[in-house]
């Protein structure tokens, strides 16, 4: 069967096999040894017997309830031009991007369930802000690595149909998988490298401190990582999923100030466990500061149950860590599903 025609659910028994993600061969680099990649700042995998402890010592939270769709949002644009950056936060880690002409989309979930299955597996509890059949014209698509939360099949698969000349970029070894839902111009780009956009715009992948995994077996075969897309008007960052770890600060000598970036700030409780590839709201706060961001976005928290801080923690802690760091609340918003923001210029 050809790949663009294969059912999601076969694409997804596939990769639960270990067969969808196929390990990157290439050359050995600081972050790849030949096999597996890593942080600048290497941390330890977590163990199998790590996840059982962790498991098996959860705290009992609050029951996370439902979270209807806002229903008096205004209609999304189909381009923005010139120097205006029009961002659209959609879920979790799914923004929509529209700045010089162009329509990006990172990280695109729209699924009920993160997870191989449809009916196992952490599911929806926020409500997407806009429907597939609501968004623009897309251009590119950004997916930072290939966490089922992250690189969603079946949403790609909906975008393939709606967009098929939609470009898709990514890190190194994610490239075969994506092309088993349709979409034939996928690029795949390690750390540092960049891809010129027109319009004056070039995107530049950049390192995240996190890991990489959809079975037990493809541990770190594939890169992760985040995205600078520079502009005349300044540049913007999405991380993707990430620690607060060394990148921001070599993000900002490299790029200067933010104009705009989208920062997670959930999935980040027990510290103990998560702390290495989850930035908690006051980690935010800081990679906020070191990258100088005129204006940042949280993103990542309240639509699925990942971790072990309450469904309405986040959007509190980041408050409380913003007033005690000195941070004005305006420079870094906390959106709801649909939530559109006219990002002023540097």
């Amino acid at each position: 069967m050809p790949r663009a025609l294969r059912p999601t659910w076969l694409i997804n028994l596939r990769t639960l096999a270990g067969k969808g993600n196929r390990p990157y061969h290439g050359a050995p680099s600081d972050h790849f040894n030949g096999q597996r990649f890593a942080n600048i700042e290497p941390k330890p995998h977590k163990s199998l017997w790590a996840v059982l402890k962790w498991q098996l010592s959860r705290e009992k939270q609050a029951r996370w309830v439902e979270q209807p769709a806002a229903n008096d949002l205004a209609p999304v644009a189909e381009r923005v031009t010139g120097n205006e950056l029009r961002i659209t936060y959609i879920n979790h880690a799914t923004v929509l991007i529209q700045h010089r002409g162009l329509n990006i989309l990172t990280d695109p979930v729209w699924a009920q369930r993160v997870s191989p299955f449809s009916f196992v597996g952490p599911r929806r509890y926020q409500q997407p802000g806009l429907s597939l059949d609501q968004l623009p014209p897309l251009d590119l698509i950004l997916v930072s690595h290939n966490h089922y939360d992250h690189l969603d099949l079946q949403t790609l698969r909906s975008l393939c149909e709606r967009f098929p000349l939609a470009q898709v970029v990514t890190g190194l070894g994610n490239a075969e998988l994506i092309r088993e839902t349709g979409f034939s111009r996928v690029q795949e780009l390690d750390w540092w490298q960049s891809l010129p956009l027109g319009e004056a715009l070039e995107l530049h992948a950049v390192p995240a401190q996190h890991w990489s995994s959809r079975t037990r077996s493809d541990t770190n075969r594939s890169l992760w990582l985040g995205f600078v897309i520079t502009s005349p008007d300044g540049p913007l960052l999405f991380p993707g999923d990430t620690g607060l770890g060394p990148e921001f600060r070599l993000i900002n000598q490299r790029f200067g100030p933010m104009r705009f970036a989208a920062l997670p700030i959930g999935a980040y409780a027990p510290r103990w466990f998560m702390r290495d590839n989850h930035m908690s709201p006051d980690d935010a706060v800081q990679a906020h500061q070191q990258l100088q961001s005129r204006h940042s976005l949280a993103i990542h928290f309240g639509t699925f149950n990942l971790s072990d801080e309450g469904q309405f923690e986040p959007p509190r802690e980041l408050a409380r860590s913003l007033s005690e760091r000195q941070v004005d609340p305006d420079t870094f918003r906390v959106p709801v599903p649909g939530y559109q923001w006219s990002v002023p210029p540097l």
